[in-house]
């Protein structure tokens, strides 16, 4: 039994991982070198594209907010049009909420039209909310 077998054995692939391993390390340095490839394809946004984003979700923020708070006084004053509307303003709540948390993602994926839309999408469900919230029974 040879006692060397063994590094006889990766004698013969090591020039099979140096090129591997070449391989690797040469289209790590490339993509730094070109200043990195996008995430997902995704090309990276301006700075001034991401506040606007970042703008943009706190004001819908702000608004699903508001509106809450409107459905809220409404509801415990008890002068909410009916309970038909009531269960129409929920929907709507839950709505807005979730567009929001997409619009977050959209922002974290620097996807700025996404996040014009989904916002855009908001601001106007909140705004139906606000107003059906402000009807009182007749």
């Amino acid at each position: 039994m040879n006692v060397n077998q063994p590094n006889a054995k990766w004698g013969h692939n090591m020039p099979v991982w140096y090129s591997c391993l070449a391989c690797v390390l040469f289209l790590t340095f490339m993509s730094w070198g070109s200043g990195g490839t996008p995430v997902y394809g995704v090309p990276p946004t301006a700075p001034q594209d991401q506040q606007e984003a970042r703008d943009l979700i706190h004001q819908s923020a702000q608004a699903t907010e508001q509106a809450w708070e409107e459905f809220h006084a409404a509801a415990i004053g008890g002068t909410l049009a009916s309970p038909t509307v009531q269960t129409s303003i929920e929907r709507q709540l839950h709505e807005a909420r979730a567009l929001l948390m997409e619009a977050r993602q959209a922002e974290r994926a620097n996807n700025f039209d996404s996040v014009k839309l989904l916002t855009q999408q908001i601001l106007e469900i909140t705004q139906n909310i606000v107003q059906a919230s402000r009807e009182k029974k007749q």
